[in-house]
């Protein structure tokens, strides 16, 4: 990214070692490094403009690619093309530090890529609040938890012990800046054809987090802070149930939500005896909308209780599975949203003053 006080940070360090060509970048906050196989004559290491580097790969077909470095240039042969990038001086390319500590958590990588999916929409910069602007890996005896908090509303996923390797037998808290957790998304959705073990390895120290695969290492600084106490807020009974087709809800909240406005704010009406959700919204400048839709069960009192549309949205949108449930107890208490049969899965929601 753009960096106008460090030019140098909007650049890649390209080296090349034993038949291993190695790519690192950073911002300072985070770093990478990953490792492609290609065929080496000669070591040496180049900086580049990232962007327009990356423009220039993206745009060819697939080829092979020579790079060969020429002091102050870089030339670069693909197919029919020549071109040469400048360089700029590698000495000043900031050194990415590696976690050396001998703790480590391992899980699979599509298990953790979907957990922090699924947490990560709760999460919002706070410049107030900065240990909510991250997200909680905490390791206990029961496995790993995965939390994000904005205050307004709260995910959390479980990792059961059974699906991680750990070699710590003390609780451990690490909290991760947003930013690092949404580029490890990307990074473990991505398909590497040279990539055979499946596993993450987290390392930390006191300061440091390291997400290493087989040929990548992301390296991120640690928020320090306590992270909000949450296990208590999380509803465990509930005065009305339902459970309704995700589909169904999804379309109606969406409809609706179109008119609740710049407060966002949506009236739910639920009536147990007639089977029926009332969803509502207005605003003196758009206009209103009503819908009603039909859950496959519904228990409990008649309540009338406003949500976030947004906020609900990102709650059904992170559970898993064709049905949710939802629990409620009184209009100003917070609900619970998960898949039907998810069981390791949470997202509370505050509402809203109707």
């Amino acid at each position: 990214g753009k960096n106008l006080t460090l030019p140098m940070l909007n650049n890649i360090l390209i080296t090349s070692n034993k038949n291993k060509i190695f790519i690192s970048a950073t911002d300072l906050e985070l770093g990478i490094k990953l490792s492609v196989s290609g065929k080496l004559e000669k070591e040496g290491k180049v900086a580049i403009s990232a962007k327009t580097f990356s423009s220039f790969l993206a745009s060819l077909p697939e080829e092979k690619i020579t790079l060969e470095n020429k002091g102050k240039i870089l030339d670069v042969e693909a197919g029919n093309y020549k071109v040469e990038f400048p360089s700029v001086n590698v000495d000043d390319f900031p050194i990415i530090p590696s976690v050396a500590s001998a703790n480590f958590i391992e899980v699979d990588r599509q298990l953790l890529r979907e957990a922090i999916s699924q947490v990560i929409p709760s999460v919002s910069y706070s410049t107030t609040k900065p240990e909510i602007s991250g997200v909680l890996i905490k390791l206990n005896d029961k496995g790993i938890e995965i939390v994000g908090t904005d205050s307004f509303r709260l995910a959390r996923k479980i990792l059961a012990k059974s699906n991680i390797k750990s070699n710590i037998k003390k609780e451990i808290n690490l909290i991760i800046p947003l930013k690092t957790m949404q580029e490890l998304v990307r990074i473990l959705q991505e398909e590497f054809e040279d990539m055979d073990d499946n596993l993450v390895k987290i390392s930390f120290d006191n300061n440091q987090v390291q997400f290493s695969l087989e040929n990548i290492q992301l390296v991120s600084r640690l928020i320090n802070g306590e992270f909000p106490k949450y296990s208590s807020i999380i509803p465990l009974e509930f005065a009305n149930k339902v459970i309704i087709s995700k589909n169904k809800i999804l379309e109606a909240i969406k409809v609706v939500g179109l008119f609740s406005g710049k407060i966002n704010d949506t009236k739910f009406k639920l009536h147990s005896q007639d089977k029926e959700i009332i969803i509502e919204a207005q605003d003196p400048t758009l206009g209103q909308s009503h819908a009603t839709v039909t859950p496959q069960e519904i228990e409990g009192e008649d309540l009338e209780i406003g949500f976030n549309y947004r906020f609900f949205l990102d709650g059904i949108n992170s559970s898993k599975g064709n049905e949710i449930f939802i629990g409620l107890n009184k209009n100003d208490n917070p609900i619970l949203i998960k898949g039907k049969e998810e069981n390791d899965f949470a997202y509370i929601l505050m509402p809203t003053r109707l």
